[in-house]
């Protein structure tokens, strides 16, 4: 037998109705204008008021006053002398023998004096000298003495042309009859008169003492020892002095300005 099993179909439910939510609408965006422009106000620059500077005082340039005319300067007036100058020792021209003179007197009491010079010839080789010590007495005096030593020594060696220098003015303006001041005893001229008449021509010159440096380093050598060289015997502080006379040293000589 047979059986049917009926099956009651189940009434079937709907399906649940799905609902599907709409997204938001997205929010509205105002945009706002932007905010007009700041208006800029330039301040103008103050006017700078630069002060003028006070005017310059005028200047009146005075000329200096025109130097008097030659003409009415005085015989008695004095050029002007320059501060310094050179000076040099020179040689006797040829066939011609020189002598140089100087004498040293102390004025500190001690009573020292001394004489001194020598011979040279035309190339300026020594060839007599002499240092002495002498009485102590004025400058004027010793200088005399040391002429009048210098002379007969120049006798001596039998020397014809002489020219004679040192660095007394006084004495060598007297003897060059150019002044007659004196300085010396009467019968000390007449010496040196004589002496001098015994060359057959003589030259009287006047040297400042810086170009008279033999003769002085003579005189000063006399007090440690004094004697007559012939020759080349000299002392290294002579013979110094000789070389540089002979290579034509100059010396600087420091003048005062005359008025």
């Amino acid at each position: 037998m047979a059986y049917v099993l009926l099956h009651r179909p189940v009434p079937l439910h709907p399906p649940p109705l799905c609902i599907i939510a709409q997204p938001p609408p997205p929010p509205r965006c105002i945009i706002a204008p932007p905010p007009p422009p700041h208006r800029y106000i330039i301040a103008q620059p103050e006017r700078c008021i630069i002060p003028q500077p006070p005017p310059l005082p005028r200047c009146f340039i005075t000329q200096p006053p025109a130097p008097p005319p030659r003409s009415s300067l005085s015989p008695s007036s004095r050029s002007f002398q320059p501060s310094c100058t050179m000076v040099r020792w020179n040689p006797p021209p040829l066939g011609w023998f020189k002598l140089n003179f100087d004498g040293s007197v102390y004025q500190d009491g001690s009573g020292k004096a001394s004489i001194g010079g020598a011979i040279r010839d035309p190339d300026g080789r020594v060839v007599m000298s002499f240092g002495e010590t002498t009485d102590h007495s004025t400058v004027g005096v010793v200088e005399a003495r040391a002429l009048i030593r210098g002379l007969r020594l120049a006798v001596s060696c039998c020397i014809k042309r002489l020219v004679v220098e040192g660095d007394d003015l006084v004495l060598v303006k007297l003897l060059r009859g150019e002044d007659t001041q004196t300085r010396i005893p009467g019968a000390m001229h007449e010496e040196i008169i004589g002496l001098l008449g015994c060359f057959a021509e003589v030259d009287v010159r006047h040297i400042y003492r810086e170009g008279n440096q033999v003769a002085h380093v003579l005189c000063r050598q006399a007090y440690q020892c004094p004697g007559v060289w012939t020759g080349a015997f000299l002392s290294p502080a002579v013979a110094e002095k000789v070389d540089e006379d002979r290579r034509g040293v100059a010396h600087e000589r420091l003048c005062k300005p005359r008025a």
